[in-house]
């Protein structure tokens, strides 16, 4: 199964999953992006799934807020790493076929680096 992640709107995180050559579409409010391991565990729980049962992962980057992309990133990162599957990084407007073929290409222990839409404000005073 592969699974994209995105966590590119604010106070949702959407996950799209192929089930053989059929994708499927999970999304889930989340406000502050701050249960994403959380909808994924039960997400893959409805889908009848476990998380070993992922054989490739993409992360929507260049999109959205700083903090929900470094989230989003690092954990695609992290199970890309404990499965030993590949992982890539998508911009929004995606075509499924295309990111199939992209996560088959990818190589594994290759990771994602997240990319912002504008710059981060860490540390800059609020107007």
């Amino acid at each position: 199964m592969f699974l994209i992640m995105d966590g590119s709107e604010d106070g949702k995180i959407v996950f799209v999953y192929s089930v053989g050559k059929i994708w499927k579409k999970k999304e889930y409010k989340d406000p502050k992006n701050k249960g994403v391991l959380f909808f994924l565990n039960s997400f893959l729980a409805k889908a009848g799934k476990k998380i070993f049962d992922l054989e490739g992962l993409a992360v929507v980057v260049g999109v959205g807020r700083f903090t929900a992309t470094r989230v989003v990133v690092t954990i695609a990162n992290t199970l890309a790493y404990v499965l030993k599957i590949s992982v890539v990084g998508i911009g929004k407007d995606f075509d499924l076929d295309e990111v199939a073929s992209l996560i088959k290409k990818a190589p594994i222990g290759l990771y994602v680096s997240a990319k912002y839409s504008g710059e981060a404000n860490i540390g800059k005073p609020k107007i």
